[in-house]
């Protein structure tokens, strides 16, 4: 299933790109799920997330559709985005936030018919290196022993001063260890985002995939208590919901 959301104050627009999708995905035998919305804000106060793919309409009253694609972007690397506009010289800026290119309003079946194959293309790619990320590893000094990591063996990370405890899970014995190594928490930020970890707090990284359970302050990891910092809340939570959207769990309440 792709789920696709659109975003556009024009009806008129929304229905033509809609139906659209719809004739494309049944010619390539697509299972699509299409939600619609009427402005960068509704689209934010569903709470709808785990989308493949996002049309935003770059020109829109209140908060522009490049303003929330940029906050889409704080918390979704992978989510495909294009941009549909009737002002061209906007265009170029989408590039800025990852977009995926742009369709010139009004849009022409065949146009809609290239960007869809290209964001087809694109889907395909994240879902292949999202289901290889866990045969990811990673070479991590323990003492005088240097110790092959798999990506998904690592629960979370804890920086301490000038140091680095990663909390991993032997996938053969089940045991827990931690690795010291010396570090910063930016450096594991930009070695391990790409591979779905989050920070919840300023001393913690942790694999969303681990997390068991959340509350408004901790981050379950089994019986592990980890705490939510005030700064990173928000893109936290957002995280671990789009995680379970996309695994098709139900969103929880928090």
């Amino acid at each position: 299933m792709i789920r696709i959301g659109i975003v556009d104050d024009d009806k008129a627009s929304r229905e033509s790109i809609h139906q659209e999708i719809s004739d494309y995905a049944r010619l390539h035998h697509l299972k699509c799920e299409l939600s619609e919305y009427e402005s960068a804000l509704k689209f934010l106060d569903s709470g709808d997330k785990g989308f493949d793919m996002l049309i935003l309409d770059i020109d829109m009253p209140g908060m522009s559709e490049m303003e929330l694609a940029e906050k889409i972007r704080e918390t979704d690397r992978d989510v495909v985005i294009v941009f549909c506009t009737n002002l061209q010289q906007f265009a170029i800026n989408g590039y800025s936030v990852g977009a995926l290119g742009f369709m010139v309003k009004p849009v022409q079946p065949y146009a809609l018919n290239l960007t869809m194959d290209r964001a087809i293309n694109a889907i395909k790619m994240n879902q292949k290196r999202n289901n290889t990320d866990s045969d990811t590893k990673f070479v991590l000094k323990d003492g005088t022993i240097s110790r092959l990591v798999s990506v998904s063996d690592i629960d979370y990370i804890e920086v301490r001063q000038h140091y680095l405890l990663y909390n991993i899970k032997d996938s053969n014995t089940g045991a827990r260890i931690v690795i010291k190594n010396r570090g910063t928490m930016q450096e594991a930020v930009e070695r391990l985002s790409q591979y779905g970890f989050w920070r919840c707090s300023s001393s913690f990284l942790v694999n969303i995939k681990s997390v068991t359970a959340v509350s408004r302050v901790n981050v379950f990891i089994g019986n592990e208590l980890l705490p939510i910092g005030r700064t990173f809340k928000e893109s936290f939570m957002d995280a671990f919901s789009r995680y379970l959207a996309k695994k098709g769990w139900e969103d929880p309440c928090l």
